[in-house]
């Protein structure tokens, strides 16, 4: 069943980064910043790290909380490391980023993240995260690597259902004898509301006032981290069938009073 499923879900897949273009769009200085400076936390460098905090987190940061935050590294050093992603923001002239890698040990995973800004010109950080995993999260947010539920099947098959849906509606429009179809082939297409599902966690998220056109999908941010399913409620594809039978009724007569005009 999940490798049918597998299948199924490679046509509706869109979105997912290619690890080579994240990596050169990345800036070089503050990602190897972000890199290096997880590195001495792993060494337990703290006379470093504390060098580079802003002096908010500074006032913050005890060696003790820098001590246990370190033993979330496995023990070693990293085989590999990769950057999952990064996030920057100019806001008010105020520049932050933020920078998460996943690295392997030879024994377990970890997933660490670094903030940021810029004061005069110098990187500063302003927090950072660090925890340990037993697998790397390219594998436990795979597609077929989830326990299956009622929940994510229903939402799985409506998610591939809606725009077949609407396809076939729009089919309709074109064979069913009605004016202005043009009004109709767009109607199609519209949904109302929004339904998302985190594929890896089962959470399901909504969102009613908003409309959407052919709002239905699966992406990923990244390689690394979970598939978001969305569908919405093809109302415009709904409200044509219900209209249907009186719309072609309507056509009809329409017809026949201008041949009696004739």
């Amino acid at each position: 069943m999940k490798y049918i499923l597998t299948i199924i879900f490679a046509f509706f897949l869109v979105g997912c980064s290619d690890e080579d273009l994240k990596v050169s769009i990345a800036p070089k200085e503050e990602s190897s910043f972000a890199k290096d400076y997880l590195d001495q936390l792993r060494l337990k460098n703290y006379e470093y790290i504390k060098a580079q905090m802003h002096p908010e987190l500074l006032n913050k940061a005890t060696i003790e909380e820098l001590e246990e935050l370190s033993r979330f590294f496995p023990d070693g050093e990293p085989l590999k490391t990769e950057l999952m992603g990064f996030n920057i923001h100019t806001i008010n002239s105020i520049w932050s980023a933020n920078f998460s890698f996943e690295s392997q040990f030879q024994v377990d995973w970890s997933v660490a993240s670094v903030s940021m800004t810029k004061e005069d010109g110098k990187l500063l950080v302003t927090g950072f995260h660090v925890y340990r995993t037993n697998e790397s999260q390219k594998v436990l947010n795979a597609f077929g690597n989830v326990e299956l539920s009622v929940t994510r099947l229903v939402l799985l098959v409506l998610t591939i259902a809606t725009p077949i849906f609407m396809v076939v509606t729009c089919f309709f429009v074109y064979r069913t004898p009605i004016e202005k179809k043009w009004r109709w082939y767009v109607l199609s297409f519209v949904g109302i509301g929004a339904v998302f599902m985190n594929w890896t966690t089962g959470e399901v998220v909504t969102k009613i006032a908003t409309i959407k056109l052919l709002g239905v999908g699966a992406s990923a941010a990244s390689e690394f981290a979970p598939l978001i399913f969305t569908f919405t409620i093809p109302i415009g594809a709904i409200i044509f069938w219900i209209k249907r039978g009186n719309m072609i009724e309507q056509a009809m007569a329409n017809k026949a009073n201008q041949q009696d005009a004739t």
